[in-house]
């Protein structure tokens, strides 16, 4: 076990040193993100040399390099064009929102999809089951963002009983915290709504497949041919191996919280990072772009690396591959 975790943790940080790297020369290929203040004419070339030159942009790409592997390492990821603050302290505003959002609704609905999945997979060609595969597969098939915007529309413009936009109600002061939660959670429901109903649907099709292939197993056919009840053999033979490669598919889902629903959340003008990556695109802001990139990478690799040990121990046979 020790040297299957050695080795992952090696691979682990080869891949994260490749991926900022990749991210240093595609963001360097976009272009120079002081293009748009040298076409100001209110600037002046000497401020914008002073600019390319506070920023470390007037020097050779391998000190560029070097620079930004040292601040990486150090936790600075530059400046913020467009907020006028860090790029971490900017990240850290936006990122709570993210995760109240993405972790309750990734995890309810990898749970959804788990148990129904299993079910529908067990009662394979009964209505229940084609009612739910096309469903599941009309939602599969459309994007995050047309689901919220139907929502949106049919909630807040139609019905009128949620907000249009944003996490609180713009200018309203709270004097209870409790206030604050209120409206917090009433701006909260649609988006998590959304994002629960659409990964549930979605994955939904996927579990139901892999219980399918696990129930012509021979030792689930030989443990029905025994005479064990129904679900006894769903919940110990079946369930249990159908959780090996659902572990891998629903696990990777958290690997990319940190960018949150980009379009959900522009869609519904939520404050999280996956808006904020929106904004960084929008605005070209490089540094915040690229710092927000590193840390999505970062964070798909840590919960690669998680999902290897957690299947490493379901299923030792992958340690010594």
């Amino acid at each position: 076990m020790k040297a299957f975790l050695v080795r992952r943790a090696f691979s682990s940080v080869i891949t994260f040193i490749a991926i900022i790297t990749i991210v240093f020369l595609l963001a360097r290929m976009t272009g120079d993100p002081l293009a748009e203040l040298e076409n100001d004419p209110r600037i002046s070339p000497a401020t914008i040399a002073a600019i390319r030159a506070s920023f470390g942009l007037d020097k050779p790409l391998y000190h560029q390099y070097l620079s930004y592997l040292l601040n990486l390492f150090k936790g600075d990821f530059g400046y913020s064009f467009h907020y006028k603050e860090p790029v971490m302290s900017v990240i850290i505003q936006k990122l709570p929102y993210t995760l109240a959002l993405l972790i309750p609704s990734i995890t309810l609905s990898n749970y959804l999809a788990y148990l129904v999945g299993i079910e529908i997979g067990w009662r394979r060609g009964s209505k229940l089951d084609s009612v739910f595969m096309s469903i599941s597969m009309f939602i599969r098939s459309t994007p995050y963002f047309w689901l919220a915007i139907v929502f949106l529309y049919v909630f807040s413009v139609v019905l009128g009983v949620t907000p249009l936009f944003g996490a609180v109600t713009p200018g309203k002061r709270f004097e209870w915290s409790l206030d604050w939660l209120v409206d917090y959670l009433w701006h909260y429901i649609l988006p998590f709504t959304v994002l629960t109903l659409r990964g549930f649907l979605a994955e939904l099709i996927y579990v139901r497949n892999v219980t399918v292939d696990v129930l012509a197993e021979d030792f689930v056919v030989t443990a029905v041919a025994k005479g064990l009840p129904d679900k006894y053999v769903k919940r110990r033979y079946v369930a249990r191996n159908a959780m090996l490669p659902i572990v891998t598919v629903l696990g990777m889902r958290y690997a990319f919280i940190i960018d949150g629903a980009i379009l959900t959340e522009t869609v519904f003008s939520y404050p999280g990072t996956g808006r904020l990556v929106y904004e960084a695109i929008f605005n070209r802001d490089f540094w915040l772009l690229q710092g927000a990139v590193v840390i999505i990478a970062a964070s798909v690799i840590i919960v690669n690396f998680i999902i290897d040990v957690l299947y490493s121990y379901l299923d030792p046979r992958v340690r010594y591959r």
